[in-house]
């Protein structure tokens, strides 16, 4: 959960003491080699905590909290490696009676003892393996005399069916759904039990000719059926809770292995591609809980079927696909160990395993999640109902969505149709019709404060106004110029505001950035250009390089060395103001891969630079910068580069029939989900943006993900172009025009630009996951 309240604290923290009251690890080795792994104590102890009754009503005997309290204790119980079925007996079981509760005492008695813990009950409903759903049900139930007679079919697939004291069997009655209470050891009654990787097992229940007592029918009607659907839905969701949780505890245990073993002289943790691989796993987990999230509250608000279902399936598939990818790591990342019995991590990957091929394995749930979103078409954001508003409303207190629709439909208004999508970087010259009609607006600098000539706009707003931009296609306009406006405001003097945000906002000055230098790429605090002190200037000697849009630049906003102090290269850097115009200054276009000269080389010969351009002060630049970096992560992180990209695939799948194959649907599906999962990460970092949080760094990983998701499209673009995947031209299959090799070229460069996606895992690896730096122990 992103923020808990009192009660959910509580629940957290009743999970986490039976934890350590109760380690699971040796509770599974224990229960693992009996012929019922199932502890009743154990078990009779979670329902005295109340676990049992959270979705339970107080009028009927539960405590009335609601699906996140659910998800919260199934989250912890993963993490900790519970083996009890508590998604199986204490979701799926309980859910299925609530709705039916009012149907007769007899539910409302078999629902008291279950939450009590008095009674193991397991759900019977599932007949053949991938028959995932309610359909084509062949257990008939008939009457005979008083009573009933249950034949026709096996129930298979019930978690710990050993260990249940009797069977919710969903049958067919004439037609009619019907849920029948069958007691254990009931003549004709046979369980045939199947070990499961995790040392549980499922069980398959055999109906023979059972016979059964009239007040055996629990309920009869269209209500037993939807109430079992909707509880089976529910187990889904809150399985994929349970499965990040198992993920989220392997990795924790990983990292703690990985800090404590000692190779060489240092932790292997200290090791850059171990800690890379521990950045992926954290990622996975990240993106599971953001899909799981994103599909709670689809559950809990009002939306249509449609988008409930989607949501569930997306968070099952990337919760039970994390849970296997963070535990086969796992095993990786302990050596030797990761295979030895007697390490606990095996038991992650064991229990992650046999966890996400219940109620439909993340091959499944990505094919029905593919299915749904077919049935209407693509889901893509579409263009909102049009509005205007007076040029003298600020429309920087509008509502989110209003401002989204003031926005988008003056966009639409006033961009240059013939320049959507344009293919290539612009200069000012080819889009300088549409800087002017930003500025003349005052809608060029968004981030900017009124008083300085922008938007004003919060944190929120301004994604809102990148992401409108890109979705209508918008050329991005020289924007070096904004960004140092905005850190000019933050640290500049009032002579440089005064002197250059003016004409930033005119257009009369076009700006480029000089950090990178050949060998300092990344690496920005090894950078060797220089500027020593002569009087009232500085004399600047080096070389930029990866400049965008420099041979159209006027000014360099740079980064230079002023001084070489001890310890931390950070130091004795300053961020300095470069008039281009200067003599000594040299500038030589770099083609790139699409055969355009979008970067450049900047040479400095001696150029005199005064020290009133030093913004900050001298050997502080590296603050500076960081100030400003800092600000402007989360735009790193938007989905719009990759929705794009998806357009493009949707257009070429359908020029080529390409989702009429099994292998092209999935991969098609898993992109989808890669998509939609960083949506749904994306909007967790808008919603603390939202509540006044600054983000921290572990918002470098939507920048990650992101930009290889867009890798992962374009790659897939090419595969299906098939003889046209070396195309430059737009590939025409069937009169439909799909952008190709533009889409791939392109996405090979925002995993290097703005901190390399190897120096944000490195972020992330110290910041976050707080691996050692490798010193040697002593």
């Amino acid at each position: 959960m992103t923020t808990l309240d009192e009660t959910q604290t509580m629940l957290r923290d009743s999970v986490q003491a039976f934890h350590e009251r109760h380690p699971a690890p040796a509770r599974v080795r224990r229960v693992r080699d009996t012929p019922v792994p199932f502890d009743r104590a154990i078990w009779r102890e979670m329902a005295e905590a109340g676990w049992h009754g959270v979705l339970v009503p107080e009028d009927l005997g539960g405590h009335g909290l609601g699906v996140a309290e659910t998800a919260l204790i199934a989250s912890e119980l993963g993490r900790g490696l519970a083996p009890e079925p508590f998604v199986a007996s204490g979701v799926l079981v309980v859910q299925a009676l609530v709705p039916l509760a009012t149907e007769s005492t007899a539910v409302r008695q078999l629902l008291e003892n279950v939450v009590s813990g008095e009674t193991v009950a397991a759900l019977a409903w599932q007949e053949e393996a991938g028959a995932l759903d309610l359909e084509n049900i062949k257990l008939q139930a008939s009457k005979q005399g008083e009573g009933w007679k249950l034949h026709g079919a096996e129930k298979r697939f019930i978690p710990l069916a050993a260990a249940a004291d009797g069977f919710l069997a969903y049958a067919q009655d004439a037609g009619t759904p019907a849920l029948f209470w069958v007691k254990a050891g009931q003549p004709g009654l046979s369980v045939r039990n199947n070990r499961t990787v995790d040392g549980l097992n499922f069980g398959d229940v055999a109906f023979d000719g059972v016979t059964l007592p009239a007040d055996a029918l629990l309920a009869r009607g269209p209500k037993v059926r939807e109430a079992v659907a909707q509880a089976i839905e529910l187990a889904r969701l809150i399985s994929a809770f349970e499965l990040a949780g198992v993920a989220e505890g392997a990795l924790a245990a990983t990292v703690a292995y990985t800090s404590q073993r000692v190779q060489f002289g240092k932790p292997i943790a200290s090791f850059q591609v171990l800690q890379h691989r521990m950045v992926d796993m954290w990622m996975h987990c990240q993106l599971a809980r953001a899909s799981a999230e994103n599909a709670l509250l689809d559950w809990t608000r009002p939306a249509d079927e449609t988008t409930r279902i989607q949501s569930l399936r997306a968070a099952r598939a990337r919760a039970g696909a994390s849970a296997q990818f963070v535990g086969k790591s796992s095993i990786h990342l302990h050596g030797g160990m990761g295979i030895a019995d007697e390490t606990d991590i095996g038991l992650f990957l064991k229990r992650g395993l046999a966890l996400s091929a219940w109620l439909g394995n993340p091959l499944w749930q990505r094919g029905q999640f593919l299915q749904e979103l077919l049935k209407t078409g693509r889901v893509r954001q579409g263009d909102a109902a049009p509005l205007v508003v007076a040029d003298d409303v600020d429309v920087a207190e509008l509502p989110d969505e209003e401002f989204r629709r003031v926005l988008a439909t003056w966009i639409a208004a006033n961009y240059p149709a013939e320049k959507r999508f344009m293919k290539k970087r612009a200069y000012y010259a080819d889009i300088s019709d549409w800087y002017q009609a930003l500025s003349k607006k005052g809608w060029l600098a968004p981030s900017w404060p009124k008083e300085a000539g922008g938007m004003g706009l919060s944190a929120t707003k301004q994604v809102i106004y990148a992401e409108e931009i890109a979705r209508y296609g918008c050329a991005r306009i020289p924007d070096h110029g904004l960004a140092i406006g905005k850190l000019l405001l933050m640290h500049g003097t009032p002579e440089q505001i005064g002197y250059h945000l003016p004409r930033v906002l005119s257009g009369e000055i076009m700006w480029c950035q000089g950090y990178s230098e050949p060998n300092a790429g990344s690496d920005l605090a090894s950078l060797r250009t220089r500027a020593d002190r002569d009087g009232d200037d500085l004399i600047v000697n080096g070389q930029k390089i990866w400049t965008t849009l420099g041979p159209g630049a006027d000014w360099m906003f740079a980064l230079v060395r002023t001084s070489k102090v001890e310890g931390a290269k950070q130091r004795g850097i300053t961020f300095l103001l470069i008039d281009l115009k200067t003599a000594g200054v040299k500038v030589r276009p770099i083609v790139n891969l699409k055969g355009e000269g979008e970067f450049s080389e900047v040479f400095f010969d001696n150029v005199r630079v005064p020290v009133s351009n030093v913004v900050g002060r001298i050997d502080d630049g590296w603050n500076v910068a960081n100030s400003f970096l800092r600000e402007e992560r989360i735009f790193f992180g938007t989905p719009r580069q990759c929705e794009y990209a998806l357009s493009q695939l949707d257009r070429l799948a359908e020029a080529t029939r390409a989702l009429d194959h099994a292998d092209a649907r999935d991969r098609y599906a898993q992109l989808l989900l890669d998509v939609r999962d960083l949506k749904s990460a994306f909007e967790l970092f808008m919603g603390r943006l939202r509540g006044g949080e600054e983000l921290g760094p572990e918002v470098s990983y939507l920048k990650v993900w992101g930009t290889e998701t867009y890798q992962r499209i374009t790659d897939e673009l090419v595969q299906l172009a098939g003889d046209h995947g070396g195309q430059m031209d737009d590939v025409v299959v069937n009169g439909i025009a799909s952008d190709v090799m533009n889409q791939y070229l392109d996405s090979r460069m925002p995993a290097i630009f703005g901190g390399s996606n190897e120096i944000q895992r490195n972020i992330l690896a110290k910041q976050i996951l707080a691996l050692p730096s490798g010193n040697p122990r002593s």
